[in-house]
């Protein structure tokens, strides 16, 4: 399987780790100034088999003026323009023994969410490279075409952004689950690997939940994972669907007509084989 779009990433096999104390993380809204931190933080926190993938070596260049996180920083820069949408950084409080003063903003996890109000009428994940064209963000930045190729420079764009494997294929899977269905889409989620493990995923889960469940009733919040993430998404409720997307989707408040498995059956069925 090529889960070139499996954007919540926690490694939960890592040796036991101290939690964090309250209060020592802070959960709070993504500025512009910090999309350069965002994006280093997600390439430190996927896999190399994931960009081996998506961003493949013999497409890697040296010669470009822009590395990949700074590339990718500015793909998301119309994302925080967009109605209807909430990005959460975590960030370690200056009361925390571990606050580095050296780089005292600096992103430790990391959650986006397209809301409800936005999702029942359009399945469209900003990962996409189309969105930028079907949400005007060429236009809205002033993106010159040769910009725009920079900003895409190094990406597979089978691997990323086809039918077959790519983002609008998960896409093409939600729309099937969930197509005018009001729901929280989450992508990504992830957390520095020195920091996984200590309760941040916890901290971005509940951010958003304590607000979907004062829905009535509580909508929909849709994710791809991966194995090792599993565990914490179905402590929260997050049940794995049957059917196209098995591998990986997961739904918390699925709709009537989405068929579900415990994560017992999911081990069984699907566990062993998964790969990325």
């Amino acid at each position: 399987m090529a889960t070139s779009t499996i954007l919540t990433s926690t490694n939960m096999t890592n040796a036991k780790r101290r939690r964090f104390d309250k209060g020592e993380v802070v959960i709070s809204p993504v500025t512009e100034a910090d999309l350069l931190s965002l994006a280093e933080g997600y390439y430190a926190s996927f896999p190399d088999s994931w960009f081996d993938k998506i961003e493949p070596p013999h497409l890697r260049t040296t010669t470009s003026a822009m590395t990949p996180p700074q590339r990718f920083a500015e793909r998301m820069k119309p994302w925080l323009l967009e109605p209807h949408t909430r990005w959460m950084k975590a960030t370690l409080a200056l009361t925390s023994p571990e606050f580095d003063a050296r780089n005292p903003k600096k992103v430790i996890g990391h959650a986006g969410w397209l809301l409800p109000e936005r999702t029942s009428t359009q399945i469209l994940n900003f990962w996409r490279k189309d969105a930028a064209r079907k949400l005007a963000w060429h236009e809205r930045m002033s993106w010159t075409s040769d910009f725009e190729e920079e900003l895409w420079r190094g990406v597979d764009e089978f691997e990323y952004n086809s039918e077959e494997k790519g983002f609008l294929m998960w896409d093409n899977i939600r729309e099937g689950l969930l197509g005018g269905v009001g729901h929280w889409h989450l992508a990504p989620l992830w957390v520095l690997p020195e920091h996984q493990g200590r309760g941040v995923a916890s901290m971005l889960l509940q951010d958003a939940i304590a607000i979907a469940d004062q829905s009535d009733p509580p909508p929909p919040m849709y994710l791809e994972a991966m194995p090792a993430a599993r565990p914490i998404y179905a402590h929260f409720g997050y049940e794995g669907v049957k059917g196209p997307g098995e591998k990986a989707v997961m739904i918390r408040n699925p709709p009537k007509g989405v068929e579900t498995m415990e994560e017992e059956e999911w081990r069984e069925r699907i566990g062993g084989s998964f790969k990325l």
